[in-house]
């Protein structure tokens, strides 16, 4: 039997003290959350009243609630479970000290028993945010997080204000119960042919009535009792991710007697095997009698024995107070990168962990886990009280995310090996976690952080310093996993409108708020690139609602670039990853793929359309094109599904301006094998005059293959009066 609490929420200045009042908290929320409402403080989102609510951290607060209830059972123990409490903090019982813990993800459980049936005061003191005070550590930044395990992204990023949240974040509750409160195992093992999979089940209880499985048609598999179960399921239904099959989910039931009433326990269970395999041709060739070793470490994620192409993207937190976040709106979000056509997100290791439910969707939905552990972009330097916090940390992460099919691969943080960082495979936060893993997930994969040899993070630009675009460089470089790239745009309108009056947006100038809001400086002084570049291609420019359109379709162009020039480059390249999808708050300017809260950009849907398991596919020069240049591409017909293609034909086009399209050439591909690439030929054309033209479009139709590619276009006095083909 479980009892919810009302709460009361104050600050002081010191642990031994208490609140001079109280105001109503909600739970789970955050305490700034709290006493904005409470005092009517402006929104954090808007302008820059954020630094309204940053003195919140400095504080001490008190969660307090009152208890009585006479008729719980002389069977029964009384705990208060509390499923997540950020960050450091301790629970009293009518002044008795019960409980204390550093962390976020370990589910405090405390005895409460020797004060059943009385009134019990309950009080969690939560301390000021945790700040690393080493020589090193640079005040007001996020090296103040590298001896925590908070999420590095709360003390301020290029993307998300300095607000370091504190409070309950998830459930709490009274349980009346006979047994500990329980967290019942259900695991598995597959043979490996995948034909017979060895289910293990533990109650972590002796009165267990009845354990049942039922196939994801709802038809029963097993019944069983006892504390402890262990069966075969022949033949069972795999579970796959979006695009290469059904995430086929079993459910499984424990019944157990409780205070003289049957109480249940439900969960799913997804059979698949999941593995990092060597990306071909990434292993250096044996020269002459001196042994060589790889040159990049094995990133291509094979589920169920099959190389998977990783189409996906990096999520942070969809809050800066991620204690709100509720599964009606992950629902809505996950459902939006399914549609995406994505099957990978990888859970970045500057943010908070994700709530159980989260994992759930991504389960339902086939989304696979790249799930990092909380270090991101410091050196976590291993004292013997930061080891200790980790390990209680990372094993409660991994125990509470071990049993979700979707999850394929552990990561020990974010960019731990880069200059900033400092960290190496020595570190003993990162031996920790891979011991950890091994011993309690030897089946699930483990990498020490993002990215590795081979791998890519960046850039971050449609156009580069040199002048160069991305779809330049992108056909120049080679890496087995390009696991962070983005591209910038403006934010949908509606997004700025929760920042500023839209009138603040034109002419958009470097002011507290633009640069609070990610518009200037995100990277530094003078490094607001998409300013640049939106003046390179679109000098005159006359409103926010153009400069919206244009930025927007720069960030489209080049992200369906990137897509399909890392699909191009299988299977030596094995994974495209966006940087990101969401953002926490509203940005003026963002790599985003979606804005604040939830509103879809164009280039939303060019992420899609490069991320359909088969397409025809243009590998363009350039962005921008003058009358009378010769414009050429490269054909090819990408698939990255596990089913061959059927013999085709790809026709091409070419349309500038309102004009009508003009055929260039028909491509017939054949022999198109599974999660196989086809290359075709280059065509080429010299491109005519067609005064006020401002765009064209390279189309390719191929039924539900085909693909559309849009590139500016500059009209000059030249002879050329038709498009001439150079292929004939």
């Amino acid at each position: 039997m479980k009892f919810s609490l009302n709460w009361q929420v104050g600050y002081c200045n010191s642990v031994n003290s208490r609140p001079e009042e109280y105001f109503s908290a909600t739970v789970p929320s955050a305490v700034q959350l709290d006493y904005a409402k409470e005092y009517n403080l402006p929104d954090y989102r808007e302008g820059v009243n954020f630094k309204d609510y940053q003195w919140m951290q400095e504080k001490f607060w008190v969660y307090t609630t009152e208890f009585f209830n006479s008729s719980i059972s002389e069977k029964a123990k009384l705990f208060l479970v509390a499923k997540g409490i950020d960050y450091e903090y301790d629970i009293y019982a009518n002044g008795e000290k019960v409980f204390s813990y550093e962390g976020i993800y370990k589910t405090a459980k405390v005895d409460l028993t020797h004060l059943k049936n009385t009134k019990i005061k309950l009080e969690i003191v939560i301390h000021p945010a945790p700040k690393c005070d080493f020589d090193d550590v640079f005040p007001g930044t996020r090296s103040e997080a590298k001896q925590s395990c908070k999420p590095a992204v709360n003390y301020g990023w290029d993307f998300h204000p300095r607000l370091i949240a504190l409070g309950i974040c998830d459930e709490i509750y009274l349980e009346a119960t006979e047994h500990t409160p329980l967290n019942p195992l259900v695991t598995y093992t597959l043979n490996n042919e995948r034909t017979r999979a060895t289910v293990f089940m533990e109650a972590g209880c002796k009165k267990v009535k009845s354990w049942t499985l039922t196939d994801p048609d709802g038809n029963i598999v097993f019944i069983g009792s006892g504390e402890s179960q262990c069966f075969s399921v022949d033949n069972p239904r795999l579970w796959w991710c979006n695009g290469y099959g059904k995430p086929e989910l079993y459910t499984w039931q424990l019944e157990i007697e409780n205070l003289g009433a049957s109480e249940f326990y439900y969960g799913k269970i997804g059979f698949r095997t999941v593995e990092l395999t060597t990306n071909d041709g990434a292993v250096q060739d044996l020269y002459g009698i001196y042994p060589k070793t790889r040159t990049a470490p094995p990133i291509t994620v094979t589920l169920n024995g099959v190389k998977i192409f990783a189409k996906g993207s990096n999520w942070v937190a969809p809050e800066v107070f991620y204690g709100i976040i509720n599964r009606n709106r992950s629902e809505e979000m996950l459902q939006l990168v399914k549609n995406c056509n994505m099957n990978i997100l990888r859970f970045w290791g500057g943010a908070v962990v994700n709530k159980d439910f989260f994992y759930d969707v991504c389960d339902e939905l086939g989304i696979l886990v790249w799930q990092e552990f909380p270090l991101a972009c410091n050196n976590y330097v291993a004292t013997k009280k930061y080891l200790e916090v980790l390990e209680s940390e990372a094993t409660a992460i991994i125990n509470r995310l071990r049993v979700h099919p979707s999850l394929c691969m552990w990561c020990g943080g974010n960019e731990l090996f880069n200059e900033w960082s400092g960290m190496n495979d020595q570190s003993l936060a990162l031996r920790l976690l891979n011991k950890l893993t091994l011993e309690l997930t030897p089946e699930i994969p483990f990498i020490p952080t993002s990215p590795l040899m081979g791998m890519a993070h960046g850039h971050y630009r449609f156009l580069y310093e040199d002048g160069r675009e991305v779809i330049e460089v992108m056909q120049k470089v080679k890496h087995t996993a390009y696991t962070e790239f983005g591209v910038s745009s403006i934010s949908n309108l509606d997004c700025l409108l929760k920042i500023a009056n839209k009138e603040h947006f034109f002419p958009l100038e470097p002011d507290d708020i633009t640069i609070a809001h990610h518009a200037f400086k995100a990277w530094g002084d003078g490094a607001h690139a998409w300013v640049k570049t939106i003046e390179k291609y679109f000098p005159n420019i006359e409103s926010i609602e153009e400069l919206i359109e244009k930025s927007q379709l720069i960030q489209s162009v080049g992200l369906q670039f990137i897509y399909e020039e890392a699909r191009r480059q299988k299977p030596y390249c094995s994974m495209a990853l966006a940087w990101c999808f969401d953002e926490p708050w509203p940005c003026v300017a963002n790599n985003s793929i979606i804005c604040y809260p939830n509103s879809v950009k164009p280039g939303y849907y060019a992420v899609k359309s490069a991320c359909r398991d088969v397409l025809a596919s243009g590998r363009i020069r350039k962005f921008s094109y003058k009358a009378g240049e010769e414009f050429d591409f490269d054909l090819f017909l990408l698939n990255d599904s596990n089913k061959q293609v059927l013999d085709g034909v790809v026709s091409a086009y070419i349309q500038i301006g309102n004009g009508e399209k003009v055929h260039l050439i028909d491509w017939q591909y054949k022999n198109v094998q599974v999660n196989k690439n086809v290359a075709g030929p280059t065509v080429r054309c010299i491109l005519p005059n067609v005064s006020n033209a401002q765009e064209m479009k390279l189309i390719l139709e191929s039924g539900a293959y085909s693909s559309e590619y849009t590139m500016l276009y500059e009209p000059e006095q030249v002879k050329v009066k038709q498009i001439k083909k150079l292929n004939e």
